[in-house]
């Protein structure tokens, strides 16, 4: 046999060997994947799926949402509206609270009466955003901390008022605040740790992991980043038109390092950015679930911020948690505009047993 040939032999022997290999696909970058736990506990996650499309409506829109109550007692009114709509969860206002026993016993009647797996949150950052008075530390801010760049004082300030959360019974805290501010004239100068990414994000991952060894949920706040305007969102909406590239580089890296350090929520706030949705706010467009997944590889909890902020929201998402504040009327008119995701509710129940999973093996 000729060398020539030889060689054919060769290539084209290495060729069909070539085919006959199963092909090994890359994966490829920055696409949405699927659930990927083990087989197993995909089945279990496609039986809930099961059960929850099962639900009635109004059950659906419940599991997406977290609701404002209008006093510091538990009243009948109150039970029945949060039982009809089968809510997540509580969150916590001044209104509520009036000494340590009083919301102790608040929150023993809410677990008792609606529901014992019911998620209690709470906004307590110190400074300008204090409920809980008596806190030792409620006077101290993120910016106090930031200034102070310390990291073993940051740890000791979180976890101190995580665990003073914990022990009252609640469960989740909505913070840190990952917001780069841009100036002293920016909205959330206060409750920033600061004005560069590496030190926010320095200080978000030692806040994350003293609510985590305090047994607190961290939410991190406010996706995709508030820092760069001077418009208080409470009363309009935001607009900073920065692209992916921009905010990569630097509003979204606090967030990563929250996530990275063992954070479970992200509240996406009420920002418009042409570069992502012209049309609606941060907080309606689902376009920012596939940014975090996409960007920062979360598949975890969203939250909102309060629906009722701007006064120009009056319906809720399918595919996070609804905060919803205001009266009774104001929140069922609310709830009922979602459209609920079935994978999303069952997110959010899969969330809450394994939560309750957890506590009992403390």
């Amino acid at each position: 046999m000729s060398k020539f040939l030889y060689f054919l032999f060769i290539i084209l022997a290495l060729s069909s060997c070539k085919k006959s290999m199963p092909q090994i696909i890359e994966p490829q970058e920055n696409k949405i994947s699927p659930i990927t736990e083990d087989f197993e506990k995909n089945r279990e996650f496609g039986k809930l799926c099961k059960e929850v499309a099962g639900y009635p409506l109004e059950k659906q829109q419940g599991i997406l949402s977290m609701v404002s109550i209008p006093d510091s007692k538990l009243t009948n009114e109150t039970v029945n509206f949060l039982k009809k709509h089968h809510v997540c969860g509580i969150i916590l206002f001044k209104k509520n609270i009036e000494n340590e026993k009083q919301l102790k016993k608040l929150i023993k009647d809410l677990r008792e009466k609606v529901n014992p797996d019911l998620l209690i949150g709470i906004d307590q950052e110190g400074g300008d955003v204090v409920r809980i008075k008596w806190d030792k530390t409620c006077k101290i801010s993120a910016c106090d901390i930031g200034k102070r760049a310390d990291k073993h004082y940051a740890y000791k300030i979180a976890y101190e008022r995580s665990k003073m959360l914990k022990d009252l019974g609640i469960d989740i805290t909505f913070g840190p605040v990952c917001d780069i501010a841009k100036s002293k004239k920016s909205y959330i100068y206060n409750r920033a740790f600061g004005t560069t990414p590496e030190k926010v994000a320095e200080f978000t991952a030692v806040t994350v992991k003293a609510q985590r060894d305090a047994g607190i949920i961290s939410v991190l706040k406010h996706f995709p980043g508030h820092g760069e305007t001077d418009v208080n969102s409470h009363i309009d909406f935001p607009v900073i038109d920065m692209d992916i590239d921009e905010l990569c580089k630097r509003d979204f890296i606090p967030f990563k390092k929250g996530l990275e350090a063992g954070a479970e929520m992200v509240l996406i706030g009420h920002i418009i950015n042409k570069y992502i949705d012209p049309n609606v706010p941060s907080s309606l467009s689902r376009k920012y679930q596939d940014i975090l997944y996409k960007y920062l590889n979360f598949s975890g909890i969203i939250v909102t911020d309060d629906m009722a902020m701007t006064g120009k929201i009056d319906k809720g998402i399918g595919w996070g948690i609804n905060l919803i504040t205001g009266t009774f009327v104001e929140i069922d008119a609310m709830m009922k505009k979602i459209e609920p995701d079935i994978t999303q509710c069952a997110k959010v129940l899969k969330f809450i047993e394994d939560r309750k999973n957890k506590e009992n093996k403390k």
